[in-house]
């Protein structure tokens, strides 16, 4: 053989190899907890070159056909990057059995078209079971995100950070996002429409993770139109996120408001509620003659284990006692004697 030729032949055999590698099947188990709804998650556990990989495949119930004996299943559920054949038993709620999964070949050479030319065995695998396609990766490429790592292509898949999404997001100003924000947007459900309601409300310059925080502590709209007609409008929304940490609801400032405690700070209402500066405890000090107090002094006494009872003792043997006095005795330690 020519040197040449055989040159040629030693780079070939690496290609072959990795064809071979990614159309040989994988096999493994797969078990079934529940019929009883129309998608059925089917629980499979594949045995790889490496170790083991796990994951739940959600399948419609038509699809898991009858086999050839009373009791077995044989089925197959096709996607772009391959195939799963199962077969096994199933009775009226559960089931189990064996599954092998072939990768298509078709799928090696568009993915490697497209970017992908060394992917892995389990990064196949993975892709099959999330239903990663040539078509996914193609629209994602045409929004401009191109080059993307596997196993990141793979998790956008899974949450649905799409082409679609991507402009949708960029139609209300929310443009060259990374892909992990666009990931934990579509956890957390920051979605256009409500970036557009938002807006609406006049929170136009907020980033991705100030959307994305707004929607883990649950900030929705009416929330925040609920506030503006209390008279807190344009609250910043690192504000509004602590507003509902700390329980600090419309109906919180309403009744402060009735107390005569109106368009208190943002930061006073917090703290208020941080060290449970409740109405009824407003009502029962203001009941006991102090009609002007501050916040501050309300935060005081309760930080201090200051109770209106005590106000009230400290009262009966000091009729015009303030509440500065009755602070300093508390923390003092003193105890009410009467004459």
């Amino acid at each position: 053989m020519k040197p040449r030729a055989f040159a040629a032949l030693l780079l070939f055999f690496p290609v072959l190899a990795f064809f071979d590698a990614q159309t040989s099947p994988i096999r493994g188990t797969w078990s079934v907890d529940e019929m009883c709804t129309r998608f059925v998650d089917i629980h499979a556990n594949f045995l790889l070159s490496h170790g083991q990989y796990s994951h739940t495949m959600k399948v419609g119930r038509e699809d898991i056909r009858p086999g050839q004996a009373a009791g077995t299943v044989q089925f197959t559920v096709a996607r772009a990057a391959g195939a799963f054949d199962f077969t096994g038993t199933l009775n009226e709620n559960t089931g189990s059995g064996q599954v092998s999964f072939v990768p298509n070949p078709q799928f090696a050479k568009d993915m490697a078209a497209l970017g992908y030319s060394s992917l892995s065995e389990t990064e196949v695998l993975r892709m099959a079971l999330n239903d990663v396609n040539p078509g996914f990766v193609r629209d994602l490429n045409a929004v401009g995100y191109t080059n993307i790592e596997a196993g990141e292509l793979i998790r956008m898949k899974i949450h649905e950070a799409d082409a679609a999404f991507i402009r949708a997001l960029a139609d209300v100003g929310m443009k060259g996002l990374g892909t992990e924000e666009l990931i934990r947007m579509r956890i957390h459900d920051a979605s256009p429409d409500f970036i557009q309601q938002m807006h609406a409300l006049g929170y136009t310059s907020l980033t991705s993770e100030d959307f994305i925080r707004m929607r883990i502590h649950d900030v929705t709209p009416k929330f925040v139109e609920l506030m503006r007609q209390l008279g807190y409008r344009q609250v910043p929304a690192d504000d509004l996120v602590r507003f509902k940490i700390h329980d600090v609801t419309p109906d919180f400032v309403a009744e402060m408001g009735k107390l005569g405690l109106k368009q208190l700070e943002a930061e006073d209402l917090i703290r208020m509620r941080i060290h449970d500066v409740t109405p009824e405890f407003v009502a029962r000090v203001k009941q006991l003659g102090f009609n002007n107090i501050r916040p501050d002094d309300l935060i005081r006494l309760r930080i201090h284990e200051v109770t209106p009872d005590y106000i009230a003792q400290m009262q009966s043997v000091e009729k015009d006692v303030t509440l500065e006095d009755v602070i300093r005795r508390k923390v003092r330690g003193e105890r009410v004697t009467h004459m």
